[in-house]
């Protein structure tokens, strides 16, 4: 661990984006504090702490799952101007990189998955798999292959472009801003308190997301395919609301449910998406099992 030519500061050879891990550490220090803050509130406070943080991570969780994930990435549905307008703003809210983005690394996911041109390969180890890749450069051969890959349709997306030009300050304002807003004006608790809790929302949702890329490589049952290292696991189903059958997924990444469809298979976002089909804003008829 050093410093290497022009300040890039590396570890285990790779170079890390300092401003990145600079911002990680701090929004995990305020989360911390929030956390310790929360735990020492009123009890009327803190029982309706738990309600609003619960439905903001549903907000911005589904943003990234029915939104970047299954909408976008894996192009697995179709859907309305209305509704991908309110999922870009859902996935704005958790702040996990502008659609674009996360829709070109999760297509390098599937196409090398657990290689080493895998953004967040396993073959690597479980922290980097779960955080680490996103604290280092992307390789030179990761990069090449980015550039190969047919986005052709994210950049003709109107709701994508409009996102990824003005990223920093929709997000800003969806995630931290306005959710500190709504929480003051409705348990109260004071802006500073409310400011803590959005950022311990924040880290929460992204580390519940970041399971399915570790967690879901290594834990739980591969009774679809046994020779990939991707995983069903109930557990992160729950919390990242049904991204956790991931053994499926990978066999079937066009699945629009990302999962078998069984009543055991708890899925909060196929459920999400089905409703709005009823409402006519979706259509998961063109959903079929193949690989994207």
């Amino acid at each position: 661990m050093g410093v290497y030519g022009k300040g890039d500061f590396k570890v285990m050879g790779y170079d890390l984006k300092k401003e990145y891990c600079i911002w990680l550490g701090y929004m995990h220090i305020l989360a911390l504090g929030g956390l310790i803050y929360w735990f020492t509130e009123e009890r009327e406070l803190f029982i309706n702490s738990i309600y609003m943080l619960a439905i903001f991570h549903v907000i911005s969780g589904l943003g990234i799952t029915g939104g970047s994930h299954r909408l976008w990435a894996h192009r697995s549905y179709t859907a309305k101007t209305p509704y991908r307008v309110l999922l870009m703003l859902f996935n704005s809210m958790a702040f996990q990189g502008s659609i674009f983005h996360w829709s070109r690394d999760h297509r390098l996911h599937h196409k090398f998955s657990d290689t080493d041109i895998d953004p967040h390969s396993m073959n690597k180890g479980f922290f980097f798999a779960h955080v680490g890749w996103l604290l280092v450069k992307k390789s030179p051969e990761l990069v090449e292959e980015g550039k190969k890959l047919n986005v052709q349709d994210l950049l003709d997306d109107p709701v994508v472009a409009f996102q990824k030009k003005h990223y920093f300050k929709i997000s800003t304002l969806m995630c931290f801003i306005l959710p500190t807003l709504i929480m003051e004006y409705t348990i109260g608790g004071g802006f500073f308190y409310n400011f803590l809790m959005s950022c311990f929302r924040y880290c929460f949702i992204l580390h519940t997301t970041w399971c399915v890329n570790s967690v879901c490589h290594m834990f739980g049952t591969r009774p679809y395919n046994d020779a990939i290292l991707p995983t069903e696991n109930l557990l992160v189903s729950i919390f990242a609301l049904g991204e956790g059958w991931h053994n499926w997924h990978h066999e079937y990444p066009r699945d629009w449910r990302a999962a078998e469809n069984k009543w055991t298979k708890i899925n909060a976002t196929s459920l999400f998406i089905q409703f709005f089909e009823l409402l006519g804003q979706t259509d998961t008829n063109g959903s079929k099992k193949c690989e994207s």
